[in-house]
C-alpha cells in the first residue's frame, strides 16, 4: 500500500512517538538510545555535506517526521533507509526555504547595531569572520541585532514572520550563528596576537 504523504504543519515530538522510534531501533532501551544518537549524527552529517545552514535543526525535523509516521501506524522495516528518504525530502524543502530566507534578508542593512572596539583589531576580525558566514547567516545575524533594545522584540517578531519560522527557532538560529561568529573572532584575535609577538621577538633579536 502506498504511504500517505507527510503531514505539514508544526508538530512537537511526543513521548509516545519517541518511545515508538526507540522500539523500532532496538528492543533494548539502552542500545536503542545509542542507535538513536548514531542515526542523528548520520543525519546531521548528511545535511552538513550538502551545505545546509542548520544541519542539526534539519536532522531533528527528519527524526520528528519519522516518529510522527510511526505514531500514525506507518510500517517501517528499515528505519535507517526510511530516515534517509525522509532526509532527502527535508533537504529539498530546505532549499526552497533557504531561497526564500535569502530573498527576505538580502535587503537588510549590512551593519551590526552593537558597537565594536576597533582599538585592538577586533573590528577587522569581525568583518573578516562575517565574510566567512553564508549570505543568509550574515544577513540574519545583522538584522537580528540591528535595532536598539526597545525596538528589538518587535523587529525580531517581524523577522520571524517574514522568514516563516517560530520566534524561538529564530532565537536558536541567531544564537548558533553568534557563537560561531564569536569563536571565529577570538581565533582571529589569537592569530593576530601571536603574529605581533613574533614580530616583536624578531625586532628584539635584531
Amino acid at each position: 500500500m502506498e504511504s500517505a504523504p507527510f503531514p505539514r504543519g508544526k508538530w512537537d515530538l511526543t513521548q509516545d512517538a519517541f518511545d515508538l522510534l526507540l522500539a523500532q531501533l532496538d528492543t533494548d532501551r539502552q542500545e536503542a538510545s545509542k542507535k538513536y544518537e548514531f542515526l542523528r549524527r548520520k543525519l546531521v552529517k548528511f545535511f552538513e555535506w550538502r551545505g545546509c545552514n542548520f544541519p542539526e535543526d534539519l536532522a531533528d525535523d527528519t527524526i520528528n517526521r519519522v516518529a510522527r509516521k510511526l505514531e500514525a501506524g506507518e510500517e517501517v522495516r528499515d528505519l535507517a533507509a526510511y530516515s534517509a528518504g525522509v532526509a532527502r525530502l527535508v533537504f529539498l524543502e530546505s532549499l526552497r526555504t533557504r531561497k526564500q530566507e535569502e530573498e527576505v534578508l538580502r535587503a537588510a542593512p549590512r551593519s551590526l547595531a552593537e558597537p565594536v572596539d576597533e582599538s585592538d583589531g577586533r573590528a577587522e576580525c569581525l568583518d573578516c569572520c562575517m565574510r566567512e558566514l553564508s549570505p543568509a547567516n550574515s544577513q540574519l545575524i545583522m538584522e537580528y541585532y540591528q535595532e536598539n533594545q526597545r525596538a528589538r522584540i518587535e523587529a525580531r517578531q517581524q523577522l520571524a514572520v517574514r522568514l516563516g519560522i517560530p520566534l524561538n527557532a529564530l532565537r536558536i538560529r541567531a544564537h548558533r550563528i553568534r557563537v560561531r561568529l564569536e569563536g571565529c573572532v577570538e581565533e582571529c584575535m589569537r592569530r593576530r596576537s601571536s603574529e605581533r609577538n613574533r614580530l616583536a621577538s624578531r625586532i628584539t633579536l635584531k
